[in-house]
Order: structure tokens, then C-alpha cells, then sequence
């Protein structure tokens, strides 16, 4: 057995240390399976890019890659938890070496759903309003059951966020729906308030607060109308891309520590698997 109190303590540390990791590891690999398949038709703006060009929409948007990478991290570390309890509590310098080398991998896969997360969230900066209006003006058709996915995530952002454009009504001017619609509606009908927003998410269908909504949206029934929707979304992506950037900090600053017991340990360990 390893020498000294200290030693000791270092042992039982790593021991309950990568029971959290094996703990963490279920964890993460259950949040990136539910965020492979909460998907709605928001999902698709995280594809969007600058010129609005969505021919693309069937790729994994960046979101979902950070989702891939904690599934695949997580895995790591449910092996790691093992290895690491088993190679404390064994004190094998065989399965503490594994582990090690385990946990650099975990820390370069951590780091790395960071930096798309970071990233992704510098892209909104840069370059969504622009996307948005684009991908408005050469996509939206404003039709419920439309086979153009942003069209329906357009929609969606509207009736989900209460709001209305990417900065105002006039967004709308000079669309697909705008050119082609048959009535004298000044905007689409999931701008306006509905009585249920449920039904539209269950059903697809809008029954609006107040009718006339389309044709005179301005008015005290009809806020959603004075409302943008840049804002909204760009805090709904922004605040998804914060989970997995605080996820993987997290992780990665416990496998830090986690390295330095482990090598503490490892030393503290014989050749032959114990101290003489």
C-alpha cells in the first residue's frame, strides 16, 4: 500500500473523484443525447450563415456538434471513472497510466466543445441579423405547413417568441410571402397573438386573439407586432451554446485536478505495484 497519511488521502481523493467522473460521464452523454434529439424547427436557424443560404439544412449545425462531442466525451469518461477508481483502489501504476493518458485525451475533447461553442457564439455576433434577413427575404413563404425549413422555423421563432421580424414588420416587405399573398395582410398571420400557442406546436394550427391582426397589427391586442425577434433568438442560441461551454469547463478543470492526484499517486506507487 502506498505510505503516509497524505499519500492515503491522495488515493481515497482520486477513488472519489472518478466515481464523480463515471457519475458525470452518464451525465453528459444523457444531456448530448437530449440535445441530438430536442430538435424543432428552431434548428434550423443554428445553420444559417451569412448570405442566408439554407440548401444545407440536413447538416449537423454546430450546436449539434458540441452535442456529439459531449456524447462522445462522456463515454471517455464513464471509462475513465472506471479506470480511475479501479487503479486507485488497486494502486496498479498499469490501469493509473491508462487513466492518465485517458483523462489528457478527455481534456483536448473538453477543450475542443468549448471552442466550438465559443465560437459558434461569436458567429451569431458577427453575422446572424444579416443571415436572418437575407435567408427572410429569399426563403420565407409564410405558409404553416411550407416545405422550406426556414420558413417554418421562421414561423416557429415568431409564435414561440412572440414577436414579430428580424428587427420590424417591415422585414417582411418584398418576400416570397409579401409578392405572393392573396389578401391585403400587412403581416403574416404567426406575428399576431394567439389564444393558445400550444395548439399551433401540437396541431400547426393558429387561432389569433384577435382577427383583424393580420390586416392592422398595430394596436393593443397585437404587441407581438412590436416586438423583434434578432434579440430572442440570438439569446436562445447564445444561452445553448453557454451549457456546453460551462459543461466542459467544468469537466475540465476537475480532470485538472484529477492529473495531479493521479500522478501524486502514481509515483508514491512501487515499480512492482506497491511502495517498499
Amino acid at each position: 500500500m502506498v505510505a503516509g497519511c497524505g499519500m492515503t488521502c491522495i488515493k481515497y481523493v482520486v477513488f472519489a473523484v472518478n466515481f464523480l467522473f463515471f457519475i458525470m460521464g452518464i451525465a453528459a452523454v444523457a444531456l448530448g443525447i437530449y440535445a441530438m434529439v430536442d430538435t424543432n424547427d428552431m434548428d434550423a436557424l443554428t445553420k444559417i450563415d451569412s448570405d442566408g443560404k439554407l440548401e444545407d439544412f440536413n447538416a449537423v449545425g454546430l450546436l449539434q456538434q458540441g452535442a456529439i462531442v459531449l456524447i462522445v466525451g462522456g463515454a471517455f469518461l464513464l471509462i475513465m471513472g472506471f479506470l480511475g477508481c479501479c487503479g486507485a483502489f488497486r494502486e496498479s501504476k498499469c490501469l493509473l497510466g491508462i487513466y492518465a493518458a485517458i483523462v489528457i485525451i478527455i481534456v483536448i475533447i473538453q477543450i475542443t466543445a468549448a471552442g466550438l461553442a465559443i465560437a459558434f457564439r461569436g458567429r451569431i455576433t458577427d453575422f446572424l441579423k444579416d443571415g436572418l434577413k437575407k435567408g427572410l427575404h429569399g426563403n420565407y413563404d409564410g405558409t404553416l405547413n411550407s416545405s422550406n425549413a426556414f420558413s417554418r422555423s421562421f414561423d416557429f421563432a415568431q409564435v414561440y417568441f412572440e414577436c414579430c421580424g428580424v428587427d420590424s414588420v417591415a422585414d417582411f416587405v418584398n418576400t416570397t410571402w409579401y409578392t405572393h399573398k392573396a389578401s391585403t395582410a400587412t403581416v403574416p398571420t404567426t406575428c399576431c397573438a394567439l389564444k393558445s400557442k400550444d395548439k399551433f406546436f401540437d396541431d400547426n394550427q393558429l387561432e389569433l386573439a384577435d382577427p383583424l391582426c393580420p390586416t392592422t397589427p398595430a394596436g393593443d391586442n397585437n404587441l407581438n407586432t412590436n416586438k423583434p425577434c434578432y434579440d430572442s433568438i440570438k439569446d436562445w442560441i447564445d444561452n445553448r451554446a453557454g451549457i456546453i461551454i460551462g459543461i466542459a469547463l467544468g469537466i475540465v478543470f476537475i480532470e485538472i485536478i484529477a492529473i495531479i492526484f493521479a500522478c501524486c499517486l502514481f509515483r508514491a506507487i512501487g515499480e512492482d505495484g506497491y511502495t517498499t
